[in-house]
């Protein structure tokens, strides 16, 4: 099908030693900062040019919009968006996976990898955010389903969601090349000397993530703000890419500088 791996990235021969920083902590080497600093820098780079991952992170701002429109039905109708499936939270994650899929779909040729991990990254940061809208009921209520979709369009829940979107994505990035080494990396004198320490290993990268994601709440509520609220412009995918562009160097400065080399 024409698909691209991730091996146009770099081979990272210092892996071993970044995962064991972000395990352990204490005062990193110049070599692994730069390490992890490229993981994040080199993944973002390549990923701006992806259209799919263009396409899910603007999905990720429409398709709130959308549904708090005054016809939400065209509104998600023009996003590719079938409003009478939206009838449960797994409901609307189909109807977002099956839009960004359609985009895969299109460019068969030229997907990578990036474009799929971002796919998951997008459903990862849109379940989240939809359910911390949703009441505390066992089973909510389309109704409910809806509402939690439109209170996400906010400028501080967009916040949130480019945090996570981001942060999603650079974790599962370092997954990529970290889990197909992980029986390199278990047993007496490795990184992790049981399956048991994995637990702290994934929880370290997570929150290096976010720690270097948080740049972007004030950034991406600032913008959407600005370009939505204040001019009234409907967000294209064009306007995404540029956001993106911004976003990524404000994320490739924090990587750089987040432990002190800078």
């Amino acid at each position: 099908m024409g698909h691209q791996r991730l091996g146009k990235l770099p081979a990272y021969r210092l892996l071993p030693e970044i995962i064991r920083f972000l395990v352990d902590g204490g005062t990193p080497t110049e070599s692994i900062v730069e390490q992890i600093t490229e993981f994040g820098r080199d993944a973002l780079k390549f990923a701006l040019k992806d259209d799919v991952f263009i396409e899910a992170l603007w999905l990720l701002i429409r398709l709130p919009q959308a549904m708090s429109a005054s016809d939400p039905n065209s509104a998600l109708a023009r996003i590719g968006i079938d409003s009478t499936e939206l009838t449960s939270v797994s409901s609307a994650l189909f109807q977002y996976d099956r839009a960004v899929e359609r985009t895969q779909r299109r460019i068969h040729d030229g997907n990578t990898d990036l474009g799929e991990i971002a796919r998951r990254a997008g459903l990862s940061t849109l379940a989240e955010g939809m359910q911390s809208n949703l009441p505390s009921l066992w089973s909510p209520s389309s109704d409910d389903v809806r509402s939690s979709l439109a209170g996400l369009k906010g400028t501080e829940k967009f916040a949130s969601m480019a945090q996570n979107f981001y942060a999603n994505f650079i974790e599962r990035v370092i997954h990529y090349y970290v889990d197909r080494n992980l029986h390199n990396m278990i047993g007496p004198g490795r990184i992790a000397r049981s399956v048991h320490d994995l637990e702290n290993f994934n929880g370290a990268i997570r929150r290096h993530c976010n720690e270097s994601a948080l740049i972007m709440r004030a950034f991406a509520r600032d913008w959407l703000g600005k370009n939505h609220y204040r001019d009234g412009k409907e967000i294209s995918r064009a306007d995404t890419r540029a956001f993106s562009s911004h976003a990524v160097e404000k994320i490739r400065t924090e990587l750089a500088i987040r432990k002190g080399t800078s």
